[in-house]
């Protein structure tokens, strides 16, 4: 098990859970995984509706949670064909 694998509770501060993602995303470019996607696009949607986040980051969050939900439908559709490769598009 990968430092990353840990689940983050839903009444995380909202760092723990923006760490936690980093780190997730991270653990993705170097294991292009659905777990680690599905991680991903679970805290960004969790984040998005945190209140104690700025609406600027909460919409930064939503953006990015709709990005993550393309590349985890991605990574799923090569597990499940066995292919191997790495992502090749940008997360920014």
């Amino acid at each position: 098990m990968h430092d990353c694998e840990t689940t983050l509770p839903r009444d995380a501060r909202p760092e723990a859970v923006i760490a936690g993602t980093l780190c997730l995303m991270s653990c993705y470019v170097q294991h292009p995984v659905p777990l680690y996607a599905d991680r991903v696009a679970a805290n960004l949607a969790q984040m998005a509706q945190t209140a104690a986040l700025s609406p600027e980051l909460r919409t930064i969050c939503r953006r990015l949670a709709e990005r993550w939900d393309a590349i985890r439908a991605d990574a799923r559709g090569r597990a499940a064909t066995g292919a191997t490769s790495v992502d090749p598009r940008a997360f920014h």
